[in-house]
């Protein structure tokens, strides 16, 4: 059986794996070069749901490793800047039925996957569930288990096949039938939490509970999905500000990925969730928020 290639082996990534090499399928590792990928071979400690650890190696391997060869899905786990990179070194694995699997934050990946793989393979999903990299050599999976993947009227073959793979690792894995609502309500999620979480350096249980922090996230996000509706767009779920609190309780410690970056010195996606909202000017907190962000950014 082909494996499966996870692009991108970060928190999100890593996840993924690691509830793929439990139910035997082999997953291979594309990271920034051969010499992550070979660190990352040494294995690492996942804590799940559940709550218990266990150590991850066997079913891994180095895609750069690798002599050529076809794979049945690709998982773009990279951040959203980084895709046209990701997808020229991700090109020698995808075949004709590889599904291509967009699970990035943010906007404006899905054009650059489908200008370089096509409609057919091309399947764009939200991840809704936390990953976190607590310490060095430990992968936390501490709330949620649901994907969303959009189906088109050029990907079913693909998005099916995505789907099925998903369900083997035990996700909740549905299709939604409008990519641009399915992007556009992840990316309010993530503007409502995501530069607050990361400014303020608190977890999203942080957010939900100081009730200041709580009123600059929803104000955010109700501007944010304003924003969304006025652009055509309108979120997946008519209860937004129900949904984000009751996650961000859900998933008390979690760090946001925003955060993550931040806390270690890596460029963050902040253009890529803040920007496709606020270039209307209509959407006066998050800018201030994505300014601030950058301005930190800057400045590690």
């Amino acid at each position: 059986m082909d494996p499966i290639l996870i692009v991108g082996p970060g928190a999100v990534g890593l996840t993924l794996a690691a509830r793929w090499t439990a139910v035997g399928e082999k997953v291979l590792l594309l990271g920034k070069d051969l010499d992550q990928e070979t660190r990352l071979l040494k294995g690492f400690a996942f804590i799940g749901l559940d709550g218990k650890a266990h150590r991850v190696k066997n079913g891994l391997k180095s895609a750069r490793s690798q002599r050529p060869l076809t794979v049945r899905a690709a998982f773009f786990c990279t951040k959203s800047f980084e895709t046209s990179k990701a997808g020229a070194d991700a090109g020698r694995f995808i075949g004709a039925g590889t599904a291509v699997v967009g699970l990035q934050n943010g906007a404006g990946h899905e054009t650059v996957l489908r200008r370089r793989f096509g409609n057919r393979r091309v399947v764009i999903g939200s991840c809704y569930f936390a990953a976190d990299r607590p310490e060095h050599g430990v992968i936390t999976n501490s709330w949620g288990n649901k994907i969303r993947l959009a189906l088109t009227d050029d990907n079913a073959d693909c998005a099916f096949l995505a789907q099925r793979l998903l369900m083997l690792g035990g996700w909740d894995a549905a299709l939604k039938d409008d990519e641009q609502r399915l992007i556009w309500t992840k990316l309010i999620f993530n503007a409502a939490t995501n530069p607050l979480g990361a400014l303020c350096g608190v977890t999203n249980g942080r957010l939900a509970e100081d009730e200041a922090l709580k009123e600059i996230m929803l104000r955010t996000l109700k501007e944010a999905a304003a924003e969304s509706v006025r652009l055509g767009h309108v979120p997946l779920y008519a209860n937004m500000d129900e949904l984000v609190v009751t996650a961000c309780r859900a998933a008390p410690r979690q760090r946001n990925s925003m955060l993550q970056d931040l806390a270690a010195g890596r460029k963050t996606e902040i253009a890529s969730i803040a920007d496709p909202i606020t270039r209307g000017g209509r959407a006066p907190t998050l800018a201030a928020l994505a300014r601030w962000v950058r301005a930190l950014e800057a400045s590690a």
